[in-house]
């Protein structure tokens, strides 16, 4: 009798034994199902990722241009003096015309079905306006009706052809003999004598005579 409750012992202990396997076959099915699924989720995710991608890209542009209202360049320039186009641009109307026509051939646009082209005297002069004020480029793009990373292009693109075109001709040392004609002229239009040329300048305090002291004050009030 002892031996019948060991043998239906150990097959109950033998069916619990197997009875867990098969669960834990289950178990390990069903991961494996999980598993396959969160891959074909992912496939289907990168494709429609991928879709949408490559049709975002081929897809026409919503807005070509921005409408913006500034026209200083085309309204209140053409109105200014000689003298105030001088402090905008640091160059005269002929020294503008001059750039203008060494610009064209690199610089024309042709106007677009979107939008007109930008023209070269207005290209030219955002360039000279952001190098002669400093100006950030989204003040420059408000002033001049136009976007800031066009004005950031157009600053770039002139510089490149100023460089190119220009350097050669106008950036040189001076040859001993022509030294007295240079001092000479640039006095007559600055009233500094003895000097060639000015890059930039540099303001030390000095002890000013009693008469006239006023006129040796800086802008700065010393």
């Amino acid at each position: 009798m002892s031996d019948e409750v060991e043998d239906v012992k150990k097959w109950c202990d033998i069916a619990l034994v197997m009875a867990l396997i098969g669960s834990m076959d289950i178990e390990i099915e069903a991961a494996r199902a999980n598993v396959r699924a969160i891959r074909h989720r992912l496939v289907a995710n990168s494709v429609t990722l991928n879709a949408i991608t490559l049709s975002s890209r081929r897809a026409s542009r919503r807005v070509w241009a921005y409408p913006r209202f500034s026209r200083w360049f085309e309204d209140t320039l053409p109105n200014l003096g000689g003298q105030n186009f001088r402090q905008s641009f640091r160059v005269s109307r002929t020294t503008f015309k001059y750039l203008v026509d060494i610009c064209t051939p690199v610089m024309q646009r042709e106007t677009m079905n979107m939008r007109e082209a930008v023209s070269v005297q207005k290209r030219v002069a955002v360039a000279l306006y952001k190098l002669c004020s400093s100006a950030e480029d989204r003040t420059v793009a408000n002033l001049f009706d136009l976007g800031r990373s066009t004005v950031n292009t157009i600053y770039r693109e002139f510089c490149d052809i100023v460089v190119e075109a220009l350097e050669d001709q106008w950036v040189r040392m001076l040859a001993a003999d022509e030294m007295t004609d240079h001092i000479r002229e640039f006095y007559a239009v600055t009233g500094f004598p003895q000097a060639v040329g000015a890059l930039d300048g540099c303001h030390f305090p000095v002890s000013p005579p009693k008469e006239n002291a006023i006129d040796y004050y800086n802008y700065k009030g010393w």
